[in-house]
């Protein structure tokens, strides 16, 4: 027998989700043989988690993995997701995908991508989506509902008025480095009220591909019972396969090492770690509004062609820049006075020159035109 991939508990769902899913968004992009061998293969080695959405492609991703199970669909969890806020659109889009995906329920219905209150508050008045969620569930259309997210403190309204079974959000090692708050404040919360975690982008859309192994040794290590990943070859199956099957509780030390050693982390995105706090700027809250803004993925330095197409490709994925320059605003006086004057700053353990990369991140924030060639000489 080959490898099988391991399973958890799904919350307090009764669920037992394969920690490996398949994430349907990158299967828009493949023909419908190459999905086949890709469900096939990961069928095969245990996977019992898929999940899709109807915006991915306009329904395309839906149609090719629906063909792509057949007959096995009672073989796994099947998840979608509308982004529609109001009640008509999202019985119209859930209806859609049991039609695309060639069956009469979902064992998941997500709230697709929650930014702000005012997505929670639409969603929660009369008319809104959530009426559309109920109704599917009492007619045996949908077993249980989630949400996803591209900003994580969306997440702890959404938690408290939609009646969730499951949160989804990404789980990598940029995160603690941009957005710190979901492993401090949203995980906690998500667990302490028994909802199952769904992770998604553990090789951070394909920016962490040096790094299979790692990525998945600190992504299986949060909390969380399924990875979602957006494989889309047999080959890149195989590889995510190999290092869900290998993997072991790691010791801190090893989680430690991972972060003070991945190439894409480098000497230039800051870990969060502590040790540069000072009194007259908050020089770990820049950093991490960077994080919002780019990802801290421009650092100013030449690089090669395909890793500057790969940041250029993702350094604004989530739209979260100009809620990053809101947030910077009432900091911004102190950084420029911070970088005004000649005092000594913080030596970074992991050699990042904090002057340098506060002047960047500064340049960022304050939306300066100049960027990024900047005010301040970096």
């Amino acid at each position: 027998m080959g490898k099988r991939i391991p399973r958890r508990p799904l919350g307090k769902t009764g669920l037992e989700v394969s920690v490996l899913g398949l994430g349907g968004f990158h299967q828009v992009e493949v023909g419908q043989d190459t999905v086949d061998a890709v469900v096939d293969l990961y069928l095969a080695a245990g996977g019992n988690y898929i999940e899709t959405a109807r915006s991915y492609g306009a329904g395309a991703s839906e149609h090719k993995l629906g063909r792509a199970l057949g007959d096995r669909r009672n073989d796994v969890i099947l998840a979608s997701k509308t982004g529609q806020r109001d009640a008509e659109g999202a019985w119209r889009e859930v209806n859609e995908s049991l039609e695309a995906l060639g069956t009469d329920h979902l064992d998941i219905l997500i709230y697709h991508c929650l930014t702000e209150d005012a997505d929670v508050n639409a969603l929660a008045t009369p008319g809104g989506a959530v009426e559309a969620f109920r109704r599917a569930q009492e007619q045996g259309m949908v077993r249980y509902t989630a949400a996803s997210t591209h900003w994580p403190l969306a997440l702890l309204p959404a938690m408290e008025r939609l009646r969730l079974d499951a949160v989804m959000y990404w789980v990598n090692y940029l995160v603690p480095c941009n957005y710190p708050e979901l492993y401090h404040t949203v995980a906690p919360r998500a667990r302490e009220l028994g909802l199952g975690i769904i992770g998604m982008k553990p090789l951070g859309d394909g920016y962490l591909h040096r790094s299979v192994g790692p990525a998945f040794t600190y992504a299986l290590a949060q909390e969380v019972d399924v990875l979602a990943c957006g494989f889309n070859s047999p080959e890149m199956l195989a590889a995510d396969i190999d290092a869900v099957c290998a993997w072991q509780p790691p010791e801190a030390s090893q989680l430690e090492a991972i972060l003070r050693d991945a190439p894409e982390l480098g000497d230039y995105i800051c870990r969060q770690c502590g040790r540069c706090r000072l009194e007259d700027a908050d020089v770990m809250r820049v950093f991490e509004l960077e994080g919002k803004f780019d990802q801290q993925m421009f650092d100013g330095r030449p690089t090669s062609a395909p890793d500057y197409a790969l940041r250029q490709r993702l350094c604004y994925w989530f739209n979260n820049q100009e809620r990053a320059m809101a947030l910077y605003q009432p900091l911004a006086p102190a950084v420029e006075a911070l970088l005004a004057s000649d005092c000594a700053l913080p030596t970074c353990p992991y050699g990042i020159n904090v002057r340098r990369k506060l002047c960047l991140a500064h340049t960022k924030l304050t939306g300066n035109p100049e960027f990024p060639s900047g005010v301040y000489s970096f």
